[in-house]
């Protein structure tokens, strides 16, 4: 990592420094006095005030103000990044977006610091999900558990317990579905013949029973057969991804209305 910092200089020097640093495609930080405006699919103003300006290696654009953990403007990707000087002005940050086409203009009238570099990441991320956010990404996408699945319950009430999943399959099939984020075990194995045997003396017929874990014990394999019990494995990363499309387009809507 090589990190180049600039904190002498005015408006008008500071525009060659990060048109190289934009041209380079280097991570730029930059502190100072600024104003915000945003023009795209609505249109707000953040007037004057020190803030942080974090362009990323990749284009991603990010105004923080001194609190608060998440950007108060935010392009995740620009096609053009403009860097000019306007006198009587100040130094001014054009970005734009293409689809959907949005406009950033950051118009600074101090800089305090600005600090370019670039860094090397080429590590994995792996995030464990709670089981409540596993079974809320099968909920909206039965299709990884099985075609056809339509879900008709959470948390079904089953005897003295709760079942997961209460679905139907394409055959028109009850289905109990019991969740585990690490490894299935032989108990929970049991836990879901349980539900299976309870449901059947409730509703005098025999719903499929699906366990769906990352993994699986060996006893739990051999339990699950023996007892006639389904299973199926789960990948944590690709439900990751669908876990970061659902914050996403969360946040992207809540963005929209508080622009």
């Amino acid at each position: 990592m090589y990190l180049r910092t600039y904190s002498s200089g005015n408006l008008e020097e500071f525009v060659e420094v990060l048109r190289s640093a934009v041209a380079r495609k280097s991570l730029i930080v930059v502190f100072g006095e600024c104003r915000v405006d945003y023009e795209g699919r609505a249109a707000s103003r953040l007037e004057v005030g020190e803030r942080i300006v974090i362009i990323k290696q990749d284009g991603a654009l990010l105004v923080h103000r001194p609190q608060g953990y998440s950007p108060v403007n935010w392009q995740p990707s620009t096609s053009i990044i403009e860097v000019t000087y306007k006198p009587s002005i100040g130094l001014v940050i054009h970005a734009v977006r293409d689809k959907p086409r949005e406009y950033v203009t950051i118009v600074f009238t101090r800089i305090d610091l600005i600090v370019t570099g670039e860094l090397i990441d080429h590590a994995d991320f792996t995030m464990y999900l709670e089981e409540r956010d596993m079974r809320d990404i099968l909920v909206e996408n039965p299709w990884i558990i099985e075609d056809g699945l339509r879900v008709l319950e959470v948390e079904k009430p089953v005897g003295d317990g709760y079942v997961d999943i209460y679905a139907v399959d394409k055959s028109n099939r009850r289905v109990l579905v019991e969740l585990k984020r690490i490894t299935a075990t032989r108990e929970a194995a049991l836990q879901l013949y349980m539900y299976i045997e309870e449901y059947r003396k409730e509703y005098s017929e025999t719903p499929r029973g699906i366990l769906v874990a990352p993994s699986f014990a060996p006893t739990a394999l051999e339990t699950l057969t023996r007892l006639g019990l389904e299973y199926k494995y789960v990948d944590l990363k690709k439900m990751w991804e669908l876990y970061k499309k659902k914050i996403t387009r969360k946040t992207t809507l809540e963005e929209f209305f508080k622009k």
